[in-house]
């Protein structure tokens, strides 16, 4: 045991006889901080602050005593008081002291404040060490409270300086990540797993970004390797197999959703995404058993709406307004109620309470991509082209490569005719799916477009969308 180990045994077991038998015991203000961080350390934070309130009754002006106060105060989250205690206090030479302000001021939106104060502490002449103390933790506190880019600046800084810190790596990844810089998130989380190649959370992590950045393949095969190392992960499991949903192996991922149900029974997310995988490969039967045992784990409620949108891509139109009739009052006013109401009016053409329906849809969910297509289509089954093209255009920002929009946004913009627009959603077009749509809108598919380059495909797309508006003028 190491002399300093012996000392502080020795103190807190003289300290804790003393307070047992309720005498208080004389100590130098060095003694009192080290019996508070020992408490701190285990997690007895009420003893901790304690030992601090009595220590500083005998040395009020003890620095040491008065910074651990001000600590516990911030690790209370009472940052107003930290802040009016800190006053006391002088921040000349002292990066802890100063980074207990700047975290305080940062959770109570004094961010000028806090950004006066970084930039003051960094004009010092600090030593290498503390200058990579400071720069590391200004970096975490920026990210604590969302300020990414500054964060990221702080972070790159201290990679500069020691480049091997997994903490940094971690909070850089997650700042990248937080930004929607997938790719840099990515390259952050593969230094992690250079330095430890056998890291579970690691190949987990990346697993998530690669699925966020729509890299399937890549998704799968680190979930694949988190697999190796924690087998019966159901969490990890449900995750790959999403990433085999949405990378168009619905068989695989029903596959591993059916193991993950059964043993994880209770989990009710499990039963949504397996439904969503049934749908999508129309096993409308296995969808029914599944809302049946989902009604017999958890109850009746949803049940109706979910047995009705069965019906609907079965096209049994006329049961699922049956079973939409007996949907109870309290289930009325919900995302599944609206989108079936909704879906029904559109099914008989009633396009005015298809959209009324729709719209309080997207108020229960807002930037519903579905919904947002289903307003984009309402929209032009009505001719209100410039809605729907506002709608597919909402619906691009969350989503780029959501299904057919970018080519439904064209022909909208193709049929309103005007220049502008139409030219600023053809930029977002390869030169193949410039091929394929001008195969679509002159009619004929046979006509070869492959010698064709960019400038003269558009020549022509704009040339057929000049005589649309031609013939519109004539017509109307």
């Amino acid at each position: 045991m190491e002399d300093n180990e012996l000392d502080i045994t020795t103190l807190v077991e003289k300290y804790e006889q003393m307070h047992a038998l309720g005498k208080k015991m004389y100590l130098d203000a060095d003694e009192f901080a080290l019996l508070a961080e020992y408490y701190n350390a285990g997690g007895d934070n009420e003893e901790a602050e304690e030992v601090i309130a009595e220590g500083l009754k005998m040395h009020p002006g003890s620095p040491e005593l008065m910074l651990l106060k001000v600590k516990t105060l911030v690790f209370s989250e009472m940052y107003e008081e930290a802040l009016d205690y800190m006053r006391q206090l002088s921040e000349e030479g002292d990066v802890e002291l100063s980074l207990l302000k700047i975290e305080s001021l940062l959770h109570t939106d004094r961010y000028d404040e806090a950004d006066e104060l970084i930039n003051n502490t960094l004009e010092r002449e600090l030593s290498v060490d503390d200058l990579y103390y400071f720069i590391t933790e200004t970096g975490y506190l920026l990210n604590d409270v969302d300020k990414f880019d500054r964060a990221i600046a702080f972070l790159e800084e201290s990679m500069k300086i020691d480049e091997s810190n997994t903490d940094v790596i971690v909070d850089l990844a997650y700042a990248y990540e937080m930004k929607g810089n997938f790719e840099k998130a990515i390259e952050y989380n593969n230094l992690l797993l250079d330095i430890d190649p056998y890291s579970y959370d690691g190949w987990v992590n990346i697993g998530k970004l690669y699925s966020m950045n729509g890299q399937y393949d890549k998704a799968i095969d680190a979930f694949d390797f988190a697999l190796t190392i924690n087998e019966g992960d159901t969490g990890l499991l449900k995750m790959k197999a999403m990433a085999l949903y949405l990378n168009d192996n619905a068989p695989e991922a029903i596959a591993i959703f059916e193991k993950c149900l059964q043993q994880s029974p209770d989990d009710e997310s499990l039963y949504d995404s397996l439904l969503e995988a049934y749908e999508a490969m129309e096993q409308y039967d296995e969808m029914m058993k599944l809302i049946d045992k989902k009604e017999v784990a958890f109850g009746s409620t949803g049940i109706l709406a979910k047995r009705a949108f069965v019906y609907i891509n079965k096209g049994d139109v006329e049961k699922a307004e049956e079973l939409f009739l007996q949907i109870p009052e309290p289930e009325k006013d919900t995302l599944d109620y609206y989108m079936l109401e909704g879906e029904l009016a559109f099914q008989h053409d009633d396009y005015v309470q298809a959209e009324v329906a729709y719209m309080k849809a997207a108020l229960l969910s807002e930037g519903n991509e579905d919904i947002i297509d289903r307003l984009a289509n309402i929209s032009v089954a009505q001719e209100k082209y410039e809605q729907a093209a506002a709608y597919l255009e909402e619906l691009l920002k969350i989503a780029p490569d959501f299904p057919s929009a970018k080519s439904r946004l064209a022909f909208i913009r193709f049929e309103i005719g005007s220049k502008e627009p139409f030219d600023e959603i053809m930029a977002q077009f390869s030169d193949e799916e410039l091929r394929s749509l001008l195969n679509l809108i002159m009619g004929n598919e046979d006509t070869d477009f492959s010698g064709y380059s960019r400038d003269k495909i558009l020549i022509r797309l704009n040339e057929a969308r000049e005589n649309r508006v031609l013939f519109k003028n004539i017509k109307y």
